[in-house]
């Protein structure tokens, strides 16, 4: 048809998701699960950008807004009836069940609404299909309309802006406390929206006896950014479902997987 494959190719940008070292891997294990007809899945957060996109001008490296969702992404079905609440600050309260049980719970703290976006993984040479499920980040109540009718516009979505900036940007600049503090809202967001979700879909199917939970689940965590899920592990199950500790970390201990890719200490 006389037509340059490779300016059709380029009418679709990667996926802004990671096209490092791990990223690479992330993307093999989930194409090699689906192509061994495994029931694997994966999770990530919906950044609205890329790291970055590269030009070179005058022989230097220029960096550029990677809006890779400039013309939406054609595979990815919007899940609202499956999104999360996840909380972040707060203060941990203390209290007592009616059978005199202790109870821990959070009062005051910051709300951000995770909603999933599926992506197919579709195998090769196979009718396998599997997901990738990615967290986009909103506040449920990030518009102040007062405020906005009082012209002091900025403060008016002051709230949303800090909820979206959680999946604004893959691999935001971490060299200050600020970009610190951002890298691990954006682990322990997506971990606990991944969580809440496994969760829900083991109580809707099997019930609350979490003595099973590793025989539908094996969670596997891809270096450092996702560890924080075994402690949050530890917190639905204690907190939201009232399992003791030893109980709670015996379920994790059989659901857990870790592999650690560089020999840099906080990876260790």
């Amino acid at each position: 048809m006389n037509i340059n494959f490779n300016l059709i190719e380029d009418q679709e940008p990667d996926a802004g998701l990671g096209n490092g070292g791990l990223g690479r891997l992330a993307a093999c294990f989930l194409d090699s699960l689906a192509t061994l007809d495994y029931p694997g899945h994966g999770y990530g957060i919906r950044y609205e950008y890329g790291m970055f996109e590269q030009r070179i001008e005058n022989g230097y490296q220029v960096e550029y807004p990677d809006n890779w969702l400039k013309h939406r992404d054609p595979w990815e079905i919007k899940r609202s009836d499956l999104a999360v609440t996840v909380k972040f600050g707060g203060e941990i309260k203390y209290g007592k069940t009616p059978d005199g049980q202790d109870r821990f719970y959070i009062e005051n703290a910051e709300e951000v609404t995770a909603t999933p976006y599926d992506m197919p993984i579709v195998g090769y040479d196979t009718n396998t299909v599997n997901t990738l499920r990615l967290w986009q980040a909103s506040s449920p109540n990030g518009f102040d309309l007062q405020l906005f009718n009082d012209m002091r516009y900025n403060e008016a979505v002051f709230r949303q802006n800090e909820a979206q900036n959680i999946s604004r940007v893959l691999y935001p600049n971490d060299n200050g406390p600020q970009g610190k503090a951002l890298r691990l809202k954006q682990q322990y967001f997506f971990c606990s929206a991944s969580l809440q979700d496994l969760v829900h879909h083991f109580v809707n199917n099997y019930g609350t006896d979490f003595s099973k939970f590793h025989e539908f689940h094996a969670i596997q965590l891809n270096d450092t950014h996702p560890v924080v899920a075994i402690p949050e592990l530890m917190r639905i199950l204690m907190d939201e479902y009232g399992m003791g500790w030893n109980d709670s970390w015996s379920v994790v201990q059989k659901t857990f997987a870790y592999t650690n890719h560089t020999i840099l200490a906080e990876a260790l």
